[in-house]
Parts: C-alpha cells; sequence; structure tokens
C-alpha cells in the first residue's frame, strides 16, 4: 500500500475507509485478530500509521495490519 498516494487522495477531499487487522487478546493470554473496516481520516507517511475512527475514538493503525484502502 502506498501511504502516500493514499494521503494524496485523502488531501484530495477523497472519503476513504480502511479494512484493517487488529491484534485482540482473548484473555487467556493468546492474542487473536479481528477485521475491522472503518473511516479513514489520516495517515503518517514517514511513522507508516493510518488513523482511523472506530467508535467515535481515533486510533492508530500500523502499515502491516491494513489490508485495503476503499471509497466510503
Amino acid at each position: 500500500m502506498d501511504l502516500a498516494d493514499v494521503a494524496a487522495r485523502l488531501d484530495a477531499d477523497e472519503k476513504l475507509k480502511l479494512t484493517y487487522r487488529i491484534p485482540v487478546s482473548t484473555g487467556n493470554g493468546a492474542v487473536k485478530y479481528e477485521v475491522r473496516t472503518a473511516k479513514l481520516l489520516d495517515v503518517a507517511v514517514d511513522s507508516n500509521l493510518l488513523y482511523v475512527n472506530h467508535d467515535d475514538e481515533v486510533i492508530w493503525v500500523k502499515l502491516d495490519e491494513a489490508i485495503e484502502v476503499v471509497p466510503e
């Protein structure tokens, strides 16, 4: 995924959403991954981070957890 391209699309006021996987604790010490889709708010190209709105909270997603960016 080219974050510079995604940033340019956001700068052009394109509304995007991100599908990503996020580690979730299972309570027994194991980690499983949950797939979510949320509104993409911003990207930090230098840090390889994407920022999304999940349940009215801004969270960051690492580039290697991102699956796809599509129009909203």
